[in-house]
């Protein structure tokens, strides 16, 4: 293949594509162009389905539209707008067929598909589909986009599932996660993205929308949040926690929080809840591998869950 201004590639030669057929053209590593003869016309497109990423050679072309065949999403094979709504639309690229040879303009031929490749990670994540999960944080890795925002998306996942699902009985996923992230990061390449997937996997389940939380308005003393805290918690108010423990975080008092999360999970209305402490224990280590950007948002929401836990029977009576 050779160059020329403009970032146009010569690809192929006419013949290399007959009539009603299609071909694949592999251009560097990791990516693949997809060439279709329609009716003695070339197009040119991304060669994998921007829903799962299945090679669109292998698809059907009727009447200007090409369809997966994994799947079954649409695409206009001219403008690459997808008629499937869950589905983001295709890359296409200008052709150019000169004396018998097909070229094409690829543009920044940088990886774009960040945004895209996430919310494939997220949807994965919401449906407990392993093979999604993989094969986004796969394409994640494969277009150097930071494993630690990768981590960011599963744990705010994270925090949304145990609100929707498990409630103060979350702090197993946490471990699995963190432990699973801590597995990892001995291996290289390819084990290192099994183990990471299978972390992710872990925790996948169904993680609700909820109502944004808010710093309470100011004046806010640390004083106040402390006492608050522990009042809540005493009363069972775990909503009311997330919110003190939210304000804090605003207003710089981080280094504080775990600590009061401690002692309130020791008083004594707490008398055998002993998975409290460990589920807090895993809190913190969160924080501390990933930092509290991070990990705030899983914070807050089990540790209020936690410490907001109703007086009814302790966890070893039932």
């Amino acid at each position: 293949m050779t160059k020329q201004p403009s970032q146009w590639i010569h690809v192929a030669a006419i013949s290399d594509v007959p009539m009603g057929e299609a071909k694949a053209i592999r251009l560097g590593e990791g990516r693949s162009i997809a060439l279709f003869n329609v009716d003695g016309r070339i197009y040119a497109t991304d060669n994998q389905c921007p829903h799962m990423g299945y090679p669109l050679t292998r698809g059907a072309v009727r009447h200007g539209i090409l369809t997966c065949d994994w799947h079954g999403r649409s695409f206009d094979l001219d403008g690459g707008g997808c008629f499937n709504y869950e589905c983001d639309d295709l890359q296409t690229f200008p052709v150019d067929v000169r004396q018998d040879k097909i070229w094409i303009q690829l543009g920044d031929a940088q990886y774009k598909r960040r945004d895209e490749h996430l919310r494939l990670l997220w949807q994965g994540l919401l449906s407990e589909d392993r093979w999604t999960i993989s094969k986004a944080i796969a394409l994640l890795l494969k277009g150097s986009v930071p494993e630690e925002e990768i981590v960011e998306m599963v744990l705010r996942h994270l925090g949304r599932h145990i609100a929707s699902s498990h409630g103060a009985e979350g702090g197993d996923d946490v471990s699995r996660l963190i432990n699973g992230i801590k597995v990892g990061r001995r291996y290289q390449d390819a084990d290192r993205l099994m183990v990471l997937a299978t972390a992710a996997c872990s925790v996948a389940g169904k993680a609700a929308e909820r109502l944004e939380v808010v710093s309470l308005p100011g004046p806010v003393a640390w004083n106040n949040i402390d006492r608050w805290t522990r009042m809540f918690s005493h009363d069972g108010q775990s909503g009311r926690i997330e919110r003190c423990l939210f304000t804090a975080y605003h207003l710089d008092y981080e280094d504080k929080i775990m600590p009061l999360l401690y002692e309130c999970a020791v008083e004594p209305h707490f008398l055998g809840f002993a998975d409290n402490l460990l589920s807090l224990g895993y809190l913190a280590e969160a924080i501390e591998s990933f930092g509290w950007e991070q990990s705030s948002e899983l914070v807050f929401s089990l540790g209020a869950k936690l410490l907001g836990r109703r007086r009814g029977e302790p966890e070893r009576f039932r």
